[in-house]
């Protein structure tokens, strides 16, 4: 399964932080954090999104002028797509089957920066319930011995088998620590 982020709902959440050119959007999504988020963009991209974007009336833009170089579009969210924003952000949330794809990072920084702790709090612990049951299924899983490739020394690929899930329990482990602590260092509400 792929990320289930739309890519007009990452190009929302920047502008709903910054107004931008298409060109800052591009260097943003280049960036460590954008990679993060979607591993490869192409500027045409992300002008294609921005001119839907136009034409489903969530974003506009101004022209800046630039002496001696090309005028500048810079993009703003509308009402509208403000509205769809924080729609989207509020939305529910349905963590992936694996955690470490990008949909629960890119709602936990636009929640983070753009709705109230309380939003935020509320998506982490969805976050952290579904990642502890992930967790306990780890734990307790079953090591059925299957012989689908039995030119393999089996007993080999059980080791190198169970020293990745050992990598994937670990990494999953981490993030549940990690989501503890974002918890335990949020306000407290009421």
């Amino acid at each position: 399964m792929g990320c289930r982020v739309k890519f007009e709902n990452l190009l929302l959440g920047y502008l709903g932080m910054r107004h931008s050119t298409g060109y800052d959007l591009k260097r943003w999504l280049d960036s460590e954090l954008g990679r993060m988020l979607r591993p490869s963009t192409q500027l045409s991209q992300i002008y294609r999104a921005l001119t839907r974007m136009a034409e489903q009336e969530w974003v506009v833009f101004d022209i800046e002028r630039n002496d001696g170089r090309p005028d500048s579009k810079v993009y703003r969210l509308t009402p509208q797509g403000e509205q769809v924003l924080r729609d989207w952000l509020a939305g529910p949330y349905e963590p992936t089957p694996r955690f470490a794809e990008p949909e629960f990072l890119t709602r936990f920084i636009f929640v983070g920066a753009l709705l109230s702790d309380a939003d935020l709090a509320d998506l982490v612990r969805v976050e952290l319930a579904a990642r502890q049951a992930q967790l306990t299924e780890y734990r307790n899983r079953a090591r059925p011995i299957e012989r689908w490739a039995p030119e393999l020394d089996i007993d080999r690929t059980m080791r190198v088998l169970d020293l990745a899930h050992d990598h994937e329990g670990r990494a999953l482990e981490t993030h549940v620590h990690w989501l503890g602590e974002i918890l335990a260092g949020l306000p407290r509400s009421g």
